[in-house]
């Protein structure tokens, strides 16, 4: 609607009356015309009304800031003269004929016709989108600078109706200008996005708080966009607008998306390399069984030097493919960061021992020395992980005895304060082939030895410094070294030591008293087993060792002839292999454990299983069974797990 145009002379009396003018305020031009014009208004605002007009006609009024226009077009006199123009605009409230008030935006000019000064009045409604748009319109150089920017921007009155966007905004979403002012918002969405867009604007209005970050893709493009949301206020504070500001942000939300595809296909070949070595272990590990536990079986019987020679030279290279094995399966473990740890009192004398003494036969047979020495002033007993520091130092003075020709090989145990923390540092020094300065960095990485040769030479994997390089990390220590080559290295392991409260039972002792119990179980307390297996060799590797032991075996095929001879008969522990056909030993156990829910009995199931991965163990505990052994199996686990 066109602004309602009232002419007045300096008496206030109107001379001038446009039919927007008899719309808006219901007086006729014959009525009006000879009114006086303060008739506009409330009587409560009169006086002031006519002041103001007195203050404009001598030209006391405040002038508008230079090169700044009014956010109202100026009123234009029919005949067009304009030889002064002064002019203010103002929020006023109108009366109508009727008696109603209405708020109307009011803007004042001087027309002065030879001497003869008139006021023209541009009167419209006020709406909160004449607000906005006064609001807004209000400094030309802020639109400007708008225009200048790279983000995106859009003024949108109350009601949604666009009041102004800038160059870049036209750019981002591809409009036109003058095809985007004036038009809803619901005309430039996707419909997908309305509901969306009225809940957010309505927060704004509703809690008066900037929305900083809202982010979306623009249907049906691949356009992302961040979008910033203000509520924008008149000189009195009244909500008029909301400003938003876009950044188009699809480069990085593409990394994100690259980088998320990236990282899920890294866990995909990481599950299935799990799922790889899982399978490797489980078939490397059934053979093994066999071979180690045969192999076991015929040394305890009569024999010929020379067989005895023979089978126990089968059996130590047996374990060796085994600690081959298990360095590669630790290694997935503990590089994919699934690594728990114990945190149990242990003395630390007796974990040095356990890892100097077996060692100790391949130095003599080289004949090398190793010892070890641990300083006043180290806690005897700590608290930590004794299976991983034990494998930290099997690993590192395993190393140093395997590349010593002639010499020694050394352990020093020593504490010293550390990031004001107490640190134990185990230093391993040997006179072996020492390692080249550009190589230092690469005996910690995987499948890396200081050359392609080494692997031939001296065998291994070259696996061993990247498990304890990595274990001491992530126990929060780490290890360096020094070497000179054709002399020797020096190996420094730092690792926490927290000293184990006085009263706590160390995990040795917790050991020596489970092998008294093994050794007191005398073999004549007999119990009836039965061993689910279907790899013939492990049968009978597990009925020859149980036997011995006194035991009575019955030995079945798969889950389901478990089950069949559970019913037959009456058992005191299933030893259940979880790789079977027909059924396996997760199904079984569950199928048991169903079954005793109806009998209120509970026989123990120990998993006797080639899967050692980790999670495993926690894995067959959560399907019902009691205990867990991994293949091959050791006698006296066996033995102390049965006969608990």
């Amino acid at each position: 609607m066109r602004d309602a145009i009232i002419e007045q002379d300096a008496r206030g009396v109107i001379t001038g009356w446009s039919e927007e003018a008899a719309a808006l305020y219901g007086w006729t031009r014959e009525e009006a015309v000879g009114m006086r014009a303060h008739l506009l208004v409330p009587p409560r605002n009169r006086q002031r009304y006519d002041d103001t007009i007195q203050r404009l006609l001598r030209g006391g009024l405040r002038q508008p800031d230079a090169g700044v226009p009014p956010d109202l077009p100026h009123p234009r006199h029919p005949d067009e003269r304009r030889d002064r123009v002064r002019a203010e605009r103002e929020e006023i409230t109108a009366l109508n004929r009727d008696g109603h008030e209405f708020r109307a935006d009011l803007s004042l000019s001087i027309h002065d016709d030879a001497g003869s000064p008139r006021v023209v009045s541009a009167v419209r409604l006020a709406t909160p989108e004449t607000r906005a748009d006064a609001a807004f319109r209000q400094n030309e150089r802020f639109k400007s600078i708008l225009d200048q920017i790279d983000d995106g921007c859009a003024v949108v009155d109350l009601r949604g109706h666009v009041l102004f966007v800038n160059d870049a905004f036209c750019r981002m979403f591809g409009f036109e200008k003058p095809k985007v002012l004036g038009r809803s918002f619901r005309e430039l969405q996707h419909p997908d996005r309305h509901a969306q867009t009225l809940e957010v604007f309505n927060r704004v209005y509703r809690t008066g708080e900037p929305l900083r970050s809202y982010e979306y893709q623009v249907t049906p493009s691949s356009l992302f966009v961040e979008q910033s949301i203000s509520l924008e206020r008149d000189a009195s504070g009244r909500p008029v607008a909301f400003l938003s500001i876009f950044r188009d942000c699809t480069a990085r939300r593409q990394a994100e998306d690259a980088t998320a595809r990236a990282r899920e296909a890294a866990e995909s070949a990481n599950r299935a390399k799990s799922e790889f070595l899982a399978n490797m272990s489980h078939e490397i590990r059934t053979p093994m069984n066999g071979i180690i536990g045969m192999t076991e079986l015929a040394l305890d019987g009569p024999l010929t030097p020379a067989q005895a020679e023979c089978l126990d030279m089968i059996r130590s290279q047996a374990a060796s493919l085994l600690t081959i094995v298990n360095d590669i399966l630790d290694f997935s473990k503990i590089e994919s960061r699934r690594v728990d740890f114990e945190s149990m009192p242990f003395t630390l004398a007796h974990a040095i021992d356990e890892v100097i003494k077996p060692l100790s036969v391949r130095a003599r047979e080289k004949g090398i020395a190793l010892g070890s020495a641990i300083a006043p002033g180290v806690p005897p007993r700590l608290l930590g992980d004794p299976v991983r520091l034990k494998q930290i130092l099997t690993n590192v003075v395993g190393n140093a005895v395997k590349f010593t020709e002639e010499g020694s090989v050394s352990l020093d145990v020593s504490i010293a304060r550390q990031d004001d923390r107490p640190m134990l540092h185990l230093r391993v020094v040997d006179t072996g082939i020492g390692i080249p300065p550009e190589k230092l960095r690469a005996i910690f990485e995987p499948f890396r030895q200081v050359d392609g040769s080494m692997t031939r030479r001296f065998g291994g994997t070259g696996l061993g410094l990247a498990i304890a390089s990595t274990l001491a990390e992530l126990m929060g220590g780490g290890i360096t070294v020094d070497s000179v080559p054709g002399r020797g290295s020096a190996f420094d392991i730092a690792l926490p030591a927290i000293a184990a409260p006085a009263g706590m039972e160390t995990e040795s002792a917790v050991s020596a008293g489970i092998a008294a119990a093994a050794r007191r179980a005398a073999p004549g307390r007999r119990a009836r087993i039965l061993v689910a297996e279907d790899n013939i060799v492990n049968q009978r590797v597990a009925a020859a060792l149980l036997t011995k032991r006194g035991h009575s075996v019955t030995v079945v095929n798969n889950g389901r002839e478990a089950i069949d001879a559970l019913g037959r008969e009456q058992f005191d522990l299933v030893l259940m292999d979880v790789q079977m056909p027909e059924m396996d030993g997760f199904e079984a156990t569950a199928a048991i454990r169903a079954l005793e829910r109806d009998t209120g009995r509970r026989i123990r199931i120990v998993a006797m299983t080639a899967h050692a991965m980790t999670g495993d163990r926690e894995r067959c505990l959560a399907a019902g069974m009691d205990d867990y052994l991994s293949k091959p199996i050791d006698q006296r686990s066996l033995y102390a797990v049965v006969e608990k």
